[in-house]
């Protein structure tokens, strides 16, 4: 074929490119950058989810959820998924606060990069979209959560659970469902433009952590739940305290009165002394 009829194949070949390929890319790129962050905030809500379960700190141990005669510092799943969107969607430059006193709301708080056109000649809205239709547009709508316990996987560990349960004669029981899987999913609204009105695009996020703990909840707890593991603490009761109120009258019987012979004392903040010492200061770091 002659040189004269080539003339102009590259380009018609750059102009079905850029109508077809590098045009379509360019107007989605803000968009994909979007599922990148939404993928991202999906995974930490998730990570979140099974870490802060575990080191939930109450100074009041009457206040926490109780297991039979014990108490188990274990963080509600529905209070942690409260806190969610405070944590991870919502604009940056604003302190979290563990006790919000307002109510969330997704088209207010929510970060810039979470918003977008969601039809033609509209403003930016909200990417998130609603996890059902019926459902009310409040603080846990825009996002599904799914939280399992179970027991330590493997022989050994059941093994392990199985030795430790042997204290619970004296009251003081372990988590027996140690081993908690977390998933924090959500879906994006589509994209106004054909083809991509169909995506029905999901991210989700997953996180799994083996927390084989005590969950103690402050000083005042893990003192209650060190107690039940020292035998003389049967001895902590009225009648002892009365005899030996008693027997502190008796010559060279200081050492029975209950202020000297403390029966089934726990002491849980013993520390060295420069760790009690204010960091910074003289002596201390300073």
């Amino acid at each position: 074929m002659s040189a004269l009829y080539n003339k102009g194949q590259a380009l018609v070949e750059g102009v079905i490119a850029l109508t077809f390929v590098i045009v379509p890319l360019l107007i989605l790129l803000p968009y994909m950058s979007k599922m990148t962050e939404v993928q991202h905030r999906v995974s930490e809500a998730a990570q979140y989810t099974s870490w802060e379960r575990t080191v939930w700190k109450d100074s009041r141990p009457s206040l926490l959820p109780n297991n039979r005669s014990n108490h188990s510092a274990i963080m509600h799943e529905n209070d942690i998924a409260i806190d969610i969107p405070w944590r991870f969607y919502q604009k940056n430059g604003v302190l979290i606060n563990s006790q919000n006193q307002t109510e969330w709301d997704w088209s207010e708080n929510i970060h810039p990069l979470l918003k977008s056109q969601t039809a033609k000649n509209s403003s930016n809205k909200v990417l998130l979209s609603l996890t059902d239709e019926n459902v009310t547009d409040g603080e846990l709508s825009r996002f599904e959560r799914k939280e399992r316990s179970g027991k330590t996987p493997g022989s050994i560990g059941s093994t392990i659970d199985s030795m430790v349960g042997l204290l619970s004669f004296t009251g003081f029981n372990l988590d027996k469902s140690p081993y908690y899987q977390t998933e924090v999913s959500t879906k994006l609204q589509n994209h106004y433009l054909e083809p991509f009105d169909q995506l029905n695009l999901s991210f989700k996020g997953n996180s799994a952590l083996m927390a084989s703990g005590w969950n103690a909840s402050g000083g005042e707890h893990a003192e209650k739940r060190v107690k039940k593991l020292v035998l003389t603490s049967v001895l902590d009761n009225g009648l002892v305290r009365l005899v030996q109120r008693i027997g502190g009258f008796i010559p060279f019987g200081k050492e029975l009165k209950t202020n000297s012979l403390k029966f089934g004392h726990v002491d849980s903040d013993v520390l060295p002394e420069n760790r009690l010492c204010r960091y910074g200061s003289e002596n201390c770091g300073g």
